[in-house]
This record gives structure tokens, sequence and C-alpha cells, in this order.
């Protein structure tokens, strides 16, 4: 068949997949679909000949026909490799009609492809799917919301790197979710259909094919605890301060922790309170700790973005310690998906490359040792000469300067936040190298000594831990 344009050509409607629209051009022209589009194209990944093809019969701009695929969406919403998994787009197996539009006039919608749309808007009932009892159930107001804004997400993401991670945290979250639902924890106000638990199972590399499970867990990871949308004004103000290039760099961060994650078992744990400083930087200088502990709670919270969680900058400087710290663009800019500044992104890949020489060290379990130990063990005090194991200062500082080290935080994610970083850091300098050996042994044998009491133990076991502490 030539491509010459056929006598009747209707005009595209909002929304409408290529596969749709190649039907009602045949069937206008008296033609077999095969004859515009082949029966087993999913409007995805349709070859440009195909698209070139319809659009001279459609007489349609160039790149119209594009526009009625899945392609131009970014590969949070039609999915990764030629199986397209991973993403928002559900299995070429899985079609949702509507039971209301559909079955009358043939309506579909390109984004009825994804689980990002359980609803027909149009008709406001659930989907559901191909080949199911046509019975429309009308969908609650709440749940019509959630799906007008992920609709309206779906479309920004094309141009908005924001709306992506807006929208691949979304993802991970409705996964996590489906793998750990159960009858127990289900709280959906009465308004919901009954969940389908083994559908809700089956989210993996592909979403879950039951449209009502969708819509439910789309409500469930909704309720975001203690989140609240910052000012429009700060959130314009916030938006000015990055680029593109900016935002392409948080992406790629993003995309270099999800590896470490996946090969290396990166944690946010494996974060300390206070990132390493540049080279050719003193930590110690006034205000240097407050930069550093952002930095902090910047990659912990990029980790757990990592990791498909969604630590808020409250969240992350709670979990190391340092609650209370003002924020900063850096913080701000992670927090919002709108973009990374270079001389941040320098600081964290240092950072994580000094992590992962040093082979991912569990700072958070070592916090969590150190912070009851609240004298020196005997065994130390034996071995310290009598005239400064004695004085209170020096125990104190002692125990200051086993955290810091250890920790690789500053004093104020310690049990003793009002020492000063400089007493600590002068404490050091005055010790000898002897002393300072001696605390660093009693620092590792407090670490090692929690791993002992986390097994059975045998009544000598005990009574060593007795003699040492006390």
């Amino acid at each position: 068949m030539s491509a010459s344009p056929l006598p009747v050509r209707p005009a595209p409607r909002p929304g409408e997949p290529l596969s749709s629209y190649a039907a009602r051009l045949a069937d206008a022209n008296g033609l077999a679909r095969g004859r515009v589009l082949p029966a087993w194209r999913h409007d995805i990944d349709v070859p440009m000949r195909e698209l070139s093809a319809i659009g001279s019969l459609a007489a349609l701009d160039p790149g119209a026909a594009t526009q009625l695929t899945m392609d131009r969406y970014p590969l949070a919403i039609r999915g990764h490799g030629p199986q397209r998994r991973h993403g928002w787009r559900l299995h070429h197996a899985v079609a949702w009609v509507c039971p209301s539009c559909t079955v009358s006039t043939g309506h579909r919608e390109l984004l009825w492809q994804t689980a990002l749309v359980p609803v027909c808007l149009h008709c406001s009932c659930y989907l559901i799917r191909a080949r199911s009892p046509h019975v429309a159930v009308p969908a609650p107001p709440r749940v019509l919301e959630i799906v007008q804004t992920l609709a309206r997400l779906a479309e920004a993401s094309v141009e908005d790197r924001g709306a992506r991670q807006v929208l691949y945290r979304r993802r991970r979250r409705c996964q996590d979710l489906a793998a750990t639902l159960n009858g127990d924890s289900l709280d959906l106000g009465g308004d919901l259909p009954p969940v389908d638990l083994a559908a809700a199972r089956r989210w993996g590399a592909y979403p879950c094919p039951d449209p009502a499970t969708v819509a439910a867990l789309l409500v469930l990871t909704g309720r975001r605890r203690g989140r609240r949308s910052k000012p429009a004004h700060l959130r314009c103000h916030q938006t000015a301060l990055f680029t593109d290039a900016d935002r392409d760099r948080l992406d790629w961060f993003l995309t270099r922790l999800r590896h470490h994650v996946d090969h290396d078992d990166l944690r946010t744990g494996h974060v300390p309170s206070m990132l390493p400083p540049p080279q050719g930087d003193d930590a110690r200088k006034p205000g240097a700790w407050l930069s550093l502990t952002r930095a902090a709670t910047a990659l912990h919270m990029l980790i757990s973005q990592a990791t498909g969680d969604t630590a808020t900058p409250g969240e992350a400087m709670a979990a190391l310690g340092i609650a209370g710290i003002p924020s900063c663009v850096l913080i701000d800019g992670i927090d919002a998906g709108q973009g990374m500044r270079e001389q941040d992104g320098d600081l964290l890949t240092t950072a994580l490359q000094e992590l992962l020489a040093a082979g991912l060290i569990d700072y958070q379990r070592r916090r969590d040792t150190l912070r009851p130990v609240s004298r020196l063990p005997k065994t130390t005090h034996r071995r310290l000469p009598t005239a400064i194991a004695t004085k209170p200062a020096f125990r104190r500082l002692a125990l200051a300067w086993i955290w810091t080290r250890f920790t690789h935080g500053p004093m104020r994610s310690s049990p003793w936040p009002t020492t000063p970083d400089r007493d600590v850091a002068a404490f050091d300098k005055r010790i000898d190298p002897e002393t300072r050996l001696l605390l660093h042994e009693t620092g590792q044998q407090l670490l090692a000594d929690t791993d002992l009491l986390q097994i059975p133990a045998t009544q000598t076991t005990w009574a060593g831990i007795a003699r040492r502490y006390g």
C-alpha cells in the first residue's frame, strides 16, 4: 500500500495511544488494522518507518505520531531495557480498559498502559482488565485526585527531572508496600474496593496487574509523614538556584549510588556524622564541622533515595545525631529534587570514594555502641599514669577523643554536645603517643565487647566484662 494520505483522516484525541488511533484510522477507511499498524505493536518502541507511514497515511505533522507512543516518556515511566522493566509500564500481556466508555465507544488512553492511571478520569470509575466482567465501580474523590496529580506529573516528567524523581520514588514505595502489605495492616477508610493481596505481591519488575489494588497502593503511599511542601515563593527561589547541569549532576549521582547499593550493599548507616574534609582543608577550623555535617546529611538523604526510601532532612539529621542544625542549599536542592552544584558534587563524590575505599564502615553501629559509654574501662585506668587518670577533665576528653576518632562525627553528635571540638583537638595535641595508642585500643575494645554481648556468653565471659567495666 502506498504511503499517500487516506481519504478519511480523523484527528488524534488527547491522550490517545497509537494503537487506538491506528484502529480508528483503519475503520474510517474500511481497512484492516494490520494495513495501518501491525497488531503486535504495544505503543512503545515503534520503529520510525512505521511512525512515518502512519504520519503519511493520516497527514500528521512530523513527530505527531510519536506523541501517541510511550517513547517520549522518560525511563522512570516507560521502563528499562528491551522488556521495559522496572518502570510504571504494565506488562504487555496486561491491558486495562474502562468498563463504561471503552465498551460503548472504544475509548482508550495511553497512560492506561501504566500503573499511574488505574481509573478512568472521564467516567470516574476504576479500570478493569480486558475480558473481565464489565462492572463499573465508582472511584472515591481521593483516588481521582491522586490519579490526576500523577497524570500531570507524567506529562511534566518529559521535561522536568524533578517530576521524574517524584515518580521514581513513588513507584519504589508502592513496590515495597506491595511486598509487605497484609490484611491486618489495611486501613483504607472503607471507600476503596478490597485489595487483592496475591495481585499486590506480583509487583516486581512490572507493576501490579489489578487496577483496584494499584489504586489502593497509591492512596496508602500518598500518606507522607511530616512532609510539608515549601511555600511557592521559596520553591521558585530554590529552582532559580539550579541549572540543567545541576539537575543532571544530581541524577547521575543517584544513578551511581544505586549501583553501589546493588553491588556493594551501600546503606545509610555507612555515613559518618561529618564527611572527610577536601584535600588540603582543615576540618578543625571554625565552622568547618557545620558544612561537613550538612554534606553528611545530604549524602544520607541521597543513599536513602537510592535504596528506595525517602528520608527527610530532619530524619537524616536525627539518624546522624545532629538534629537541629540549619539547612542549606545542598540539602534543600536534594530534598526538592532540583539539583546539586558542582562543588557540592565534588565533595560528595570524594567522600563516597573514601567511604568505599575504607570498606564501608558501619558508623551507625559505632554511634549506637559508644553513646551509652560514660566512663573508661578499669583496665584502661590501670594503664594510665595516676597523675592524669584521676582528673575528671581527662576522663571526659578521653571519651570525647574516642568518639570523634571512631564515629568520625563532631561533638554535636556525641553524648556531650556542649564540649567544643577545639577542646578535643587540643587534647589530641597534648597527649603522648603511648596514651594515644592506649585510647585507640580502648575504643576498639569497646566496639569488640558489643559484638561479644550479642552472642551467648558463659559465666567466665560475663565476669571478664564486669572486671573491665567495674
